[in-house]
């Protein structure tokens, strides 16, 4: 009940305690006085009656009056006062309470305001001390997440329900949604869309199934033959099996068991391997090995043929019998054709598997800048080149080539100075080391190519013409003509398009830099079959959102113009599997409401439509509570959509509107600014879809121990 309502009460009710009263004393006093005394009373009531009504009148408003006072400036703010210190010592130890009231009570605030300072102090330093002594952990547990993610297998790690607690990056490239539609926004069709998008495979995310991303025959298979192996304490633990990706890439899948001190199942971990191009080279180099077998087949049986008919008939025509030679040597040479292709294709299929990784030749030459000079003693100038040449190679083995040829180069001339510059040339890019004097002989280049690759303490069990071979690469000396007395060394490698460039890892693996694909606490989270409303409030799973619309009337035609929306596991916020997608009305947005959110017609006119964008959303948010502030507004958004697209909502939901009315009952403004300023929270990008969400989501993670105080700890107690 509002504050004003019950000043009202009480005040009605103050009135007709004191008329009953009053009307009881003059009852009691007619019944007693003496007969006789009777006239006289009726004679003074029937003088005095009216002044004696308005004084009653006026004594009982007083006593209203100052019933009401007191009710304001005393019994209010105490009801204030007890949430507000409840703040403090809940979640925003830096809230300090501001109140009107009787002199004693603002005194009470002014000693609880001096206390609540000490206190802030006393748990930042409490906090300090525990941070520091978390620091260790938490930089092990950081640097143990990071390493994961920039592993070049695809990791899941779950909980024994299958729930996943922790995925890394090439996880997210495997197993996310590519929703095409909604990067491009193409106008869509519609009927086709929509049914994709609803019918798809479910989203990665932490708390989310495993099931919903790979087959659960397939993970239940699996974790079967993993027990069957603990119980008989086999030393492989290990279950293998091959599953597709979203893009329908073969991926070979190990299971592998995560096991508590006590050697209890507590989860299982499952890595992924892509298989496909490895497959495809198998098929390729089986189908070469079975062709060249027929061939050469087909070749020694003609050879052979000619032969035996030249032994058995030696007196045959000398005609006959140099056709059958001609037979012989074009057979030989067919066969010394194919050898040599079938082999220039069998070492391509080899290459194929030697680590290449793009780089651009400026960064080549400034590595091979500093190395040449730090241990050799050699001088590069780069000239200036307009672009950025790009190539393909195993940068530590490029660099121990080129040292090893300026060493060489160098003990031949005597010479420690070199220009390099490069160029492209279509596919392939020229790499130059000039210098003044003659150039190098081609025998010499060819006796340094069969040597073995080594400089100095370094160096690699190959040949240096292997090396160059699994670059594709060619070397060669020549007289510069265009620079008179100029020698040049120059190597050719095949272009790369920046373009192509595969998926790039990151190099550092920072703390500062760490993933928000995991939650650990998951690993103890109970499963998803027990009944919603008995679960914990803090251990469930959530989808905070928030929509800009093109103005307040879902019944008159107003529609959805941007979504954001969050995730929140273990109360903890994952911005890293954040929805956020503007959406074309297909109508006018007013200017009264771009006002607003500042969004605008001509922001829309390239997005989705919202036929695309809701199955979209609907996917983010299954298996979720969905939380929002007002959230009656925008769930009847969602529903004037229902007949339209087929989607209805059916996720239980929470309103932070409602549950700030329970743990703020005595604060007349309940707007989203003013709670996040009770409670602590930035007020950020406020009246965007994302930054309402994000504002949302901590107002409601800061509201669950204030909901716990109020005895409200489930999800049955607050949706009641």
């Amino acid at each position: 009940m509002k504050n004003n309502s019950k000043i009202w009460w009480a005040f009605s009710i103050s009135i007709g305690i004191a008329a009953v009263l009053a009307l009881a004393l003059v009852v009691l006093f007619w019944h007693q006085s003496i007969q006789q005394n009777r006239p006289i009373l009726q004679e003074i009531f029937a003088r005095y009656g009216h002044t004696i009504l308005v004084i009653g009148l006026a004594l009982i408003a007083w006593f209203g009056f100052m019933f009401a006072r007191v009710f304001r400036n005393a019994i209010i703010p105490m009801n204030q006062l007890s949430e507000e210190v409840d703040l403090i010592h809940s979640v925003n130890p830096a809230h300090r309470i501001q109140l009107e009231g009787a002199y004693g009570l603002t005194q009470l605030v002014e000693k609880i305001n001096t206390g609540a300072e000490q206190y802030e102090k006393l748990e930042k330093s409490v906090f300090d001390r525990v941070h520091i002594a978390k620091a260790e952990l938490e930089e092990e547990k950081n640097i143990l997440a990071a390493i994961m993610a920039e592993l070049p297998e695809a990791v899941l790690v779950c909980n024994k329900e299958g729930m996943i607690i922790l995925y890394n990056s090439q996880a997210k490239r495997y197993f996310s949604e590519k929703n095409t539609t909604l990067k491009t926004g193409r106008q869509p069709d519609i009927a086709k869309d929509a049914t994709v998008e609803s019918q798809g495979k479910a989203h990665l995310g932490i708390g989310r199934s495993i099931f919903g991303i790979i087959g659960e025959n397939i993970i239940r298979h699996a974790l079967g033959e993993i027990r069957t192996k603990l119980k008989r304490n086999e030393e492989n633990v290990t279950s293998t099996f091959v599953v597709t990706d979203r893009a329908n890439k073969l991926l070979r899948a190990e299971a592998a068991p995560i096991l508590n001190p006590q050697r209890e199942f507590s989860g299982f971990i499952v890595v992924f391997n892509d298989i496909t191009q490895g497959l495809r080279l198998e098929a390729r180099a089986e189908f070469l090995v079975r062709s060249f077998q027929e061939k050469i087949r087909h070749s020694v049986a003609s050879i052979k043929s000619a032969i035996e008919i030249i032994q058995v008939y030696p007196d045959i025509e000398p005609s006959r019998q140099h056709q059958l030679k001609e037979i012989i040597h074009a057979e030989s040479r067919s066969l010394e054709q194919l050898i040599q292709r079938e082999s220039k294709e069998a070492f391509k299929q080899t290459r194929n598997q030697w680590p290449l990784v793009p780089l651009s030749i400026p960064d080549l030459f400034d590595a091979l800048q500093k190395k040449a000079d730090e241990r050799l003693g050699i001088k590069l100038a780069v000239e200036p080149c307009t672009g950025r040449c790009w190539v393909k190679i195993d940068t530590y083995a490029m660099i121990l080539i080129l040292l090893f040829m300026l060493e060489r180069v160098c003990a031949e001339t005597g010479i420690r100075r070199y220009v390099c510059r490069y160029a492209e040339n279509e596919d392939i890019v020229f790499l130059d080391f000039s210098w003044e004097g003659s150039p190098l002989k081609i025998e010499k280049l060819r006796q340094w190519e069969t040597m073995q690759l080594n400089f100095m303490k370094e160096g690699m069990p190959l040949h240096l013409k292997e090396v160059l071979d699994h670059h594709n690469a060619e070397i060669w000396s020549y007289a510069d003509q265009q620079r008179e007395k100029k020698s040049c060394l120059r190597i050719y490698l095949p272009a790369f398009r920046p373009q192509e460039q595969d998926s790039v890892r990151h190099a550092a693996i920072l703390p500062a830099s760490r993933p928000e694909f995991y939650d650990f606490d998951l690993f103890h989270q109970p499963g998803q079959s027990p009944d919603l409303d008995n679960r914990l409030l803090k251990d469930l799973a959530y989808t905070v959102f928030d929509t800009e619309t093109t103005g307040l009337n879902p019944a008159g035609g107003d529609a959805i113009v941007s979504i954001g929306a969050l995730r929140i596991i273990n109360t903890h916020i994952l911005t890293e599997e954040s929805f956020d997608q503007m959406v074309n009305p297909q109508r006018e947005i007013p200017l009264s409401a771009t006002k607003i959110h500042g969004i605008s017609d001509a922001m829309v006119q390239s997005q989705p439509i919202i036929d695309v964008v809701l199955p979209a959303f609907f996917k983010y948010t299954e298996g979720t509570i969905i939380v929002a502030h007002n959230a009656a507004f925008d769930m009847r958004m969602l529903q004037t959509y229902e007949n339209r697209t087929g989607i209805k909502f059916v996720n239980p939901v929470l309103d932070t509107l409602l549950l700030s009315a329970i743990v703020h009952s005595a604060q007349e403004d309940q707007t989203l600014s003013s709670i996040a300023g009770r409670l602590g929270v930035s007020v950020v990008d406020r009246h965007t879809a994302m930054g309402d969400a994000m504002m949302t989501a901590k107002i409601f993670i800061r509201m669950i121990p204030l909901l716990e105080k109020k005895g409200i700890r489930t999800l049955g107690e607050a949706r009641a």
